[in-house]
């Protein structure tokens, strides 16, 4: 069989600055939370640089909350959620991921359909985060939640998921031919074709007849 490689425009600038702009803020705001909770001779300017990333990532979300409700294609929110279609690539999704690659890779145009539901729940988290971070100074007790625990759990989750995140599209782009994180830098990923489906063009018949060969 043979086959053509395509490169093919998925994610847009847009979506590229958005998608960076939450992730060096969450990363900056783990780092620094850490260090506020277990470095008390730097807490202060930990926390300084942790307010500023917080306010990065609020701007971030806003964006990627307009981009999802008012954007095209792929950054729309509706395009994140698993179609009727797509829940076998799901399941080879697992075990590709549990096998470390060895299992087959399953095929997708965008966002990966396992963890189409986990972005979201991401960024709920990341808001959810934000939101008991800005009260926690001055309503510490909501209920009877306590407000910098729950702020502390959420840090976790964000944390786990960040790094399975990291561990899957790293495995995805070693193990196959999509170049999954180039394409979060330029955009384009690559995808492999059968030759024998595309369209040929139609050869047009040429046919002289014994009568003009003999005039000449």
């Amino acid at each position: 069989m043979s086959e053509q490689i395509r490169r093919v425009a998925v994610w847009s600038g847009r979506l590229r600055f958005t998608h960076w702009v939450i992730a060096g803020a969450t990363l900056v705001l783990i780092a620094t939370g850490w260090l506020v909770a277990e470095t008390p001779s730097v807490a202060d300017a930990a926390a300084d640089i942790h307010y500023m990333g917080a306010s990065v990532l609020l701007f971030g979300l806003a964006v990627r909350l307009f981009l999802g409700f008012f954007g095209t294609g792929a950054e729309r929110f509706e395009h994140m959620l698993p179609g009727a279609s797509e829940w076998t690539a799901v399941r080879g999704s697992v075990l590709f991921y549990l096998s470390f690659g060895k299992a087959p890779r399953p095929n997708w145009f965008a966002h990966n359909p396992l963890w189409k539901p986990l972005y979201l729940l991401l960024l709920l988290a990341l808001g959810a985060s934000a939101l008991t971070g800005w009260l926690m100074t001055d309503v510490p007790v909501v209920g009877r939640l306590y407000l910098p625990t729950v702020h502390g759990w959420l840090a976790g989750f964000i944390g786990v998921v960040t790094l399975a995140h990291v561990y899957s599209v790293v495995l995805q782009d070693t193990k196959g031919q999509s170049a999954d994180i180039s394409a979060m830098l330029n955009g384009h990923r690559y995808f492999s074709v059968d030759r024998d489906t595309l369209p040929k063009p139609e050869i047009p018949q040429v046919s002289i007849r014994l009568d003009d060969i003999s005039r000449d």
